[in-house]
Formats: C-alpha cells, sequence, structure tokens
C-alpha cells in the first residue's frame, strides 16, 4: 500500500487541489491518503471533511491545536506505520502532482531497485537538471537538499532508521531535510527526470518573507546541517568557517532585497 502523507495548515485556497491530484492517480498499488490539519484557522477543515466523506481512501486527522509542521508530519508517520503502508509519497498542503502517473513511476522504479529507498522527480519550478544519485550526503550543506518534497516517494521501512521522537524534540521548521539527510546514510537515492508536480513558491514555513522569518530560516539550515553531521561522524562536511561565511552573505542577500522592495 501507498500512504500519502499530506500536512496542511491554512491551505484553504490549495488543498482541494492538492487531494484531486492524489485522487486522480492512476496506480496499481493500493493507496490511502493521510490528512493532518494542523488546527487551521479558515476553510481548510471543511474541505477535507467534504473529500474524506466522498472516498472512504481519506484518513482526516484534525489537531486541536496547532503543533507544528514537524509534529504534524511525525505523527502522521506513526500512524501510517502503525497501519502497515509499504511506500510514502509525500506533498504539502499547497503543492499538488501534475501527472496522473507519478506514482506509477515511481513504484516502477522501486521495483526494478531493490537498491534505491527513495525515488523523487523533476518539478516545475526546478526545470530539468540533473539530480545526482547514490549515496547524497554531499549534497546537504550549504546548497541544501536536492529533493523537492512534493516529488518524493521512499520505502515506509526508511522510518526505523529515524529516531522520531529525537527530530520531534529538535523541532526543525521543516522535515525533509534532516529526515532525508537520516535515509542517505541507510540506501540510494533516485531520480527520474520526469515533471510530475507543482511546487508553489510563496511564504510559507520553507519560505519566508519577513526579514526575521528569513533569518532565523537561515540560521535553521545551519542549524540542521550542523545536527546531521554530529550524528553521522562528520560525513555531511560541516565546516564552522564556510558556515559563518555563507550566513554572514544571506544576510546581505536578505537585506538587500528587502531594501530594494521599500
Amino acid at each position: 500500500m501507498i500512504a500519502v502523507c499530506i500536512a496542511t495548515y491554512n491551505h484553504e485556497l490549495f488543498i482541494a487541489e492538492a487531494i484531486e491530484s492524489v485522487l486522480s492517480q492512476v496506480c496499481d498499488e493500493p493507496m490511502r491518503v493521510y490528512i493532518g490539519d494542523d488546527a487551521s484557522t479558515d476553510a481548510t477543515e471543511t474541505v477535507c471533511e467534504q473529500y474524506a466523506r466522498q472516498d472512504e481512501r481519506i484518513v482526516y486527522i484534525r489537531r486541536r491545536q496547532n503543533q507544528g509542521l514537524t509534529s504534524n508530519t511525525i505523527d502522521l508517520y506513526r500512524r501510517i506505520m502503525a497501519d502497515g503502508a509499504d511506500y510514502i509519497a509525500m506533498l504539502d498542503g499547497d503543492d499538488y502532482w501534475s501527472d496522473p502517473h507519478k506514482l506509477q513511476l515511481q513504484i516502477e522504479y522501486l521495483r526494478k531497485h531493490a537498491e534505491v529507498g527513495l525515488v523523487h522527480t523533476a518539478e516545475q519550478t526546478q526545470g530539468d537538471e540533473a539530480i545526482p544519485e547514490g549515496d547524497l550526503s554531499e549534497t546537504y550543506g550549504l546548497r541544501g537538499a536536492k529533493q523537492t518534497n512534493c516529488t518524493v516517494l521512499f520505502r515506509a521501512e526508511l522510518l526505523q532508521k529515524a529516531d522520531l521522537d529525537e527530530l520531534e524534540q529538535q523541532d526543525f521548521p521543516v522535515l525533509d531535510y534532516p529526515l532525508y539527510g537520516i535515509f542517505s546514510q541507510y540506501t540510494k537515492f533516485g531520480y527520474l527526470g520526469v515533471r510530475t508536480a507543482v511546487w508553489r513558491v510563496h511564504s510559507s514555513v520553507s519560505n519566508p518573507q519577513s526579514l526575521k522569518g528569513q533569518l532565523h530560516y537561515k540560521r535553521e539550515r545551519l542549524r540542521m546541517w550542523y545536527w546531521l553531521d554530529k550524528k553521522y561522524s562528520g560525513r555531511f562536511h560541516f565546516r564552522w568557517f564556510k558556515a559563518i561565511l555563507w550566513y554572514i552573505r544571506q544576510i546581505f542577500y536578505i537585506l538587500f532585497a528587502y531594501i530594494k522592495k521599500k
């Protein structure tokens, strides 16, 4: 079974398109859709409940209080693991899949490549740049992870390699960066150069618009990188002098863009 993991918060303008893009998938593997609504204050709940009533494959979980992206997603992972899913496909509530054969392409790839645990595709904002395969430790660090979350499908058994309690305690603003960094130490990654998803670039947790938010996210990028490098004995090549220089440059870029807007 494929479990589609959708974390959402105040996505009333986007969540219907996200769900529709999942339900329109043509795939020979059974599918179940897990939607974690992190106490949205808009009409997200109304939209999700309507879809859940119409399709029994949808498991809709409404949080009573806002937990944050990491805790919301980890709770979905725990439910998915308890239900015995074989594969997990990721989709944020403000993105959508543009190819109805996305899941089938990825499942067929994993069936043919037993050594690969995670496969991702191209997406609309990424273009056709070739993505490295195999051991991806060196794609982390200053450049960040190369996998856009909405394009990823991985074997559910990989979650056993991650200490979800530890990840939740770290309270990183995003989960994909550290989680896929962990996966990269235990499996190879595969890449399909097919555009199957649309990543909406707008104000969000991973793309804050305020000056304070942007600076905070850059610091968190460094914290995630440092945490991975320490956890895996230097395999992520963290260097303080590079990190500090990178952060100083980021400050100048952010300030320049901010002043330019004014």
